[in-house]
């Protein structure tokens, strides 16, 4: 908290000016309101800097996700983003001594859930209810940062980790190893500290692997939920048992507003081709200021036609295909064409 006391210092000089007649001083304030009162009441003005909420004290990256996702620097537990964190079962909200089924908080016997599960063998007595992403009150980025934060869901990892977005590399920060996620649109990157994961009350792996919750459940199978991990080979996401001890990287809750694809048009509707002939297709994204105007291009047969990451269709066997240009930035948006591959006239 800073204290200015430049304007108590001026109305001390003011009220020696005139030491016969008292001073006037009158606060406006942005509501309307005035405030009128004597120097002489006065001994100081102080302005206090505002402290900052548990939720703006955390900080955080734009890796220029479609999405607007807004990735924590750290993991919950540490103050820079070499530091380890505090381990968390999935669905508790503070660290504990002991990771194991005996004291996971929605178990009962035999690895029962009594609380997120989908599946009736898997729920005590049979119970299911359906949650497949943890509620706030059991949410460990929530419970500790507050309401601007939370765990991420599978889809945020899945984008995150998408290599049409970000490159990772295994290295070294100030002598921690782990995993540099760095941005491909605008350079931003993010470290993972190889800070193993927890079994029993033994850390497993550190320094050469490390792993972290999303929020979501193992649908198919509901004693699990989705993690990802990284380690000197690559970086993955897959699903783990929940009461296993492993880091939380923390999401906003308010991501930045992008500006997704709302159409893509194709130079050509339908192609007519004969084996071994190419076709160059252009396609049109619109809006112009798209944030992420990238496409991907596949083909619904390649035994008939195949297409190039440039639009580029190769006709190979008499037969019909789709090519299907679609937005990389989650916004489903897509347009097709129709090839037909037409039989070779051999007649002179």
């Amino acid at each position: 908290m800073k204290h200015i006391y430049f304007l108590s210092v001026l109305l001390l000089l003011l009220a020696g000016v005139q030491t016969a007649q008292a001073q006037k001083v009158t606060l406006y304030k942005t509501n309307g309101e005035t405030i009128r009162c004597d120097v002489s009441e006065l001994d100081s003005i102080v302005f206090d800097e505002k402290e900052p909420s548990a939720e703006e004290s955390h900080e955080w990256i734009d890796l220029g996700l479609p999405s607007g996702t807004l990735w924590a620097t750290c993991n919950i537990g540490s103050d820079n983003p070499e530091q380890y964190g505090d381990y968390f079962a999935w669905g508790e909200t503070e660290p504990k001594d002991f990771y194991d089924t005996s004291n996971y908080k929605f178990n009962r016997g035999s690895g029962m859930m009594t609380k997120y599960c989908t599946i009736g063998s898997f729920g005590s007595n049979g119970k299911t209810d359906g949650l497949t992403e943890l509620l706030p009150e059991d949410d460990a980025a929530t419970a500790n940062w507050g309401s601007d934060w939370q765990m991420p869901s599978l889809a945020q990892v899945e984008e995150l980790l998408d290599t049409f977005f970000t490159s990772s590399k295994w290295t070294n920060l100030n002598d921690f190893y782990g995993t540099m996620i760095t941005s491909k649109k605008n350079g931003n990157w993010i470290f993972l500290p190889a800070s193993g994961f927890v079994s029993g009350n033994s850390i497993y792996r550190r320094d050469s692997f490390g792993s972290c919750w999303s929020r979501s459940l193992r649908e198919d199978a509901p004693r699990d939920a989705y993690d990802w991990a990284h380690m000197w080979s690559g970086i993955f996401w897959g699903a783990d048992r929940r009461y296993t001890g492993e880091n939380v990287r923390p999401v906003r809750v308010g991501k930045i507003q992008r500006v997704l694809v709302s159409e893509i048009i194709l130079s050509e509707s339908s192609v007519s081709l004969l084996p071994e002939e190419t076709k160059s297709l252009a396609a049109t994204v619109l809006p112009a200021d798209a944030y992420y105007p990238d496409v991907t291009w596949e083909s619904s047969d390649e035994m008939v036609a195949s297409v190039s990451s440039e639009g580029l269709i190769a006709a190979f066997f008499p037969g019909t295909c789709t090519i299907t240009c679609r937005a990389i930035d989650g916004s489903g948006v897509c347009a097709e064409c129709q090839v037909t591959v037409e039989e070779p006239d051999y007649q002179e």
